[in-house]
């Protein structure tokens, strides 16, 4: 809402709030500058979108970003804890609900659709972010090849740290505790 002052926006007549950009933190910036459109609001075609700026607000600043829920990414590393979803508590002790509680990375799409893709994997030391994974200095060649064989054409797949096809062709850096990173792409098959 980056030019605008104060008011309250509608999409498809539905209130999605108010917004009060020229409300500043002590760091000079506004307390929020987006906001979220849930998906249910939305039509597939022509969605009118209703700003009622209370101050003097300038439009042409406004911007709309789209979420690519497509692309599912993971990242965990042998020092990862294990998830607190394995675990419920039963007589006042926490107790694991699966046997194998090694760190692992799990990929799920979207929408019925699959993982048709592999388009970034990393086992070593890699660095970044979703959409911006970088290779370290300490990888294993055949992390990508590992990580199709366990995911592509599946909805969801889990990928243990473990896995000795990773483990044992990552020798160069045997001291290292490893990350896996890995970005994949989802589309109906």
């Amino acid at each position: 809402m980056t030019g605008m002052g104060k008011g309250m926006i509608y999409i498809n007549g539905i209130n999605i709030g108010r917004y009060w950009m020229s409300y500043l933190s002590p760091l000079k910036r506004p307390t929020q500058s987006e906001y979220h459109i849930p998906r249910s609001y939305l039509k597939p075609t022509m969605n009118l979108i209703v700003i009622v700026e209370d101050e003097k607000g300038d439009p042409k600043d406004i911007e709309i970003v789209l979420v690519d829920r497509d692309t599912i990414c993971g990242f965990i590393s042998e020092n990862h804890l294990p998830s607190v979803r394995l675990f419920e508590g039963k007589g006042g002790k926490l107790v694991a609900l699966e046997k194998d509680l090694k760190p692992r990375v799990e990929l799920e799409c979207p929408s019925q659709k699959q993982i048709v893709a592999v388009e970034f994997a990393s086992f070593g030391d890699p660095f970044g972010a979703c959409g911006h994974y970088v290779e370290g200095n300490c990888t294993s060649p055949v992390a990508k090849q590992v990580v199709e064989k366990f995911c592509l054409g599946k909805p969801s797949c889990d990928i243990p740290l473990d896995t000795p096809d990773l483990k044992n062709k990552n020798e160069a850096c045997p001291e290292m505790k490893k990350t896996l990173a890995i970005q994949a792409k989802c589309a109906f098959k």
